[in-house]
């Protein structure tokens, strides 16, 4: 019995990593699309909060944002799903990553400030160390480096935002976002785009 299940759990791995070599899975236009969205909606907010704008304005600017953002990335990636219909088993698997990764961030943005759970300053940097947990796997998953490496870049920015808390976190995050998924969205963009001009 144990060896039967050792047998299946090397298959499945063994069909990642061909999924991964086969195809290019990630053409990082979610990240660069939620890179933009979070970056414009990260300075908004800072600019809110510096004009001394209501937290209710603030709290239904982020809802109307993500909501419209979650409704946008779905077609977006219904449409890629319809240009490519080749899915993959590493495909799936990434696609749950982050959704339930999108998920979380969700109710750590949304749930935890409605319920008091913490203080809202803390918001960007637990979403950071979230988002280091999935960029970590993902590369993993992919079995590119310097994407997987980037997490660490998410995590010690987590930690600064949590030794030194303050307005000005909003400002650090959306230089974060900028440096650590918009910009490695478009270097993904463009290998994908030159993988795809050679096939």
């Amino acid at each position: 019995m144990e060896t039967r299940q050792a047998e299946s759990e090397l298959s499945i791995i063994k069909k990642i990593m061909e999924d991964s070599r086969r195809i290019n899975i990630d053409n990082g236009i979610h990240y660069i699309f939620w890179g933009v969205l979070i970056t414009i909606a990260l300075l908004i907010n800072y600019v809110m909060l510096l004009t001394k704008a209501s937290v209710n304005y603030i709290g239904l600017m982020w809802l109307i944002l993500m909501v419209s953002g979650a409704i946008i990335d779905g077609f977006i990636g219904k449409r890629q799903s319809n240009k490519s219909p080749a899915h993959t088993f590493t495909s799936k698997i990434l696609g749950s990553l982050w959704f339930a990764s999108g998920i979380s961030m969700f109710m750590f943005g949304f749930i935890g400030t409605v319920t008091k759970a913490y203080n809202p300053v803390f918001i960007c940097p637990i979403i950071a160390t979230s988002l280091g947990i999935s960029y970590f796997t993902s590369g993993v998953i992919q079995q590119i480096n310097w994407l997987r490496n980037i997490s660490f870049g998410w995590w010690i920015g987590a930690v600064v935002l949590f030794i030194f808390p303050s307005i000005h976190t909003l400002l650090i995050f959306a230089i974060m976002i900028v440096c650590l998924q918009l910009i490695p969205g478009i270097i993904l963009n463009r290998i994908s785009k030159k993988e795809e001009s050679i096939k």
